[in-house]
């Protein structure tokens, strides 16, 4: 399977925000949130709106063949902006479990080599494992702990990435 990240250009914005609500889905298992009125999970789309105005944020689909298999987004945190951090990161589901999240995590860190913070809801054990076992994969010298990020504590990973993996 050939695994690649492509940008996210402004045309191709519509095709985020129809993808999103399946991770707010996802996402709706540890927060608890529910579906509007309608059964769907919205999102105040104007969020997005910093991908294509700022520099220091970055969208990307994850391919698989060509196909659009889920997206990332990455941008430097708010918080200290040295570190470059998956704001969100999302697989579709048929394509789960097959690497593809690898792949793709080692592709966006080499387009940003420097200082990455990854941060997972304490309750989501699946996505724990699954970064402990990416992140174990590209370096073998990081940092984890909890912490609170804004109004949630937080899993937080501290990795640093040079030039070449």
């Amino acid at each position: 399977m050939q695994v690649e990240l492509e940008r996210i250009c402004p045309q191709s914005r519509q095709v985020l925000e129809n993808l999103f609500p399946y991770y707010i889905y996802d996402m709706s298992e540890f927060m608890g949130w529910n579906p509007n009125e309608l059964g769907v999970f919205s999102y105040n789309n104007a969020n997005f709106d910093k991908y294509w105005l700022e520099d220091s944020h970055h969208p990307f689909f994850i391919t698989v063949n060509g196909t659009i298999a889920g997206f990332v987004l990455i941008r430097k945190y708010p918080q200290d902006l040295s570190l470059y951090d998956i704001e969100q990161f999302f697989v579709l589901r048929k394509f789960k479990g097959l690497g593809i999240g690898k792949q793709a995590l080692k592709k966006v860190i080499t387009l940003f080599p420097g200082n990455w913070q990854v941060r997972v809801l304490l309750e989501n054990k699946t996505g724990l494992g699954f970064w402990k076992s990416a992140i174990s994969q590209l370096s073998n010298d990081y940092q984890y702990s909890q912490s609170k990020d804004v109004d949630l504590t937080m899993h937080f990973f501290h990795f640093e990435v040079g030039d070449t993996l």
